[in-house]
């Protein structure tokens, strides 16, 4: 898989235990590429390609993009239709345990009614979903650890969501070294690809599992 910008002459291949960083050095250039790539993955369209083999595939559906790393939200709407989706599946796939729910349901119903002095009446339509929203399912993010928590929301992602590429603003502003190199190394188990836009150089983490390939744009948005 790759990415390009139609303004840069580089290219990103994404491969395993490669992990990208790319530095925008000039201010207004770093604050008007990420506002672009985010109203790109909005459904705008944009600067930034990506594609697998010569096929070009949708940004917005398969990449995704961090711009707060303080607020991640992991139960967003995205991810809870993908929750109830596989949730709805297994209930569809499991139709006699979901029958004997039906039945005591509307026996429970029909009780209720016999019980009233009121002449009622009920929808007797089975409504899946609806039963399921009742339980209000969620992620646990339970930790009071960041590191942890971005590690699970990025697996989540990818296992879930179907993301291929998630870009990461500010990621080396926010985590030590030896926290990022502590990601990093998660990433490659996991296979998880990311692609890091920072607005300074920072020192390289590459290790001997994994390399940092870093793309440098100065302050006047020249390729180094």
């Amino acid at each position: 898989m790759k990415i390009v910008n139609r303004e840069w002459q580089r290219s990103i291949e994404l491969k395993e235990n490669i992990i990208h960083t790319i530095i925008l050095e000039n201010k207004q250039y770093f604050r008007e590429c990420v506002r672009s790539l985010k109203l790109q993955h909005q459904g705008d369209e944009g600067l930034f390609i990506f594609s697998d083999g010569l096929k070009e595939i949708s940004l917005a559906k398969y990449s995704y993009i961090i711009t707060d790393l303080f607020n991640l939200d992991i139960n967003n709407k995205k991810i809870l239709t993908k929750i109830y989706t596989e949730l709805m599946k297994y209930a569809v796939e499991n139709c006699i345990e979901l029958n004997t729910i039906q039945t005591h349901l509307l026996n429970y119903y029909e009780n209720l009614i016999h019980s009233s002095s009121l002449e009622l009446e009920y929808r007797d339509e089975f409504d899946i979903m609806g039963m399921l929203k009742l339980a209000d399912f969620k992620i646990n993010l339970i930790s009071n650890n960041d590191l942890e928590k971005l590690i699970k929301y990025l697996k989540v992602l990818v296992e879930l969501c179907g993301i291929k590429v998630i870009f990461i603003v500010g990621l080396h502003m926010h985590y030590t070294e030896n926290e990022i190199k502590q990601l990093y190394k998660e990433l490659c188990i996991n296979k998880i690809n990311i692609i890091n836009i920072e607005n300074r150089q920072y020192k390289n983490l590459s290790t001997v599992d994994y390399t940092e390939k870093v793309y440098i744009f100065d302050e006047e948005n020249c390729e180094i």
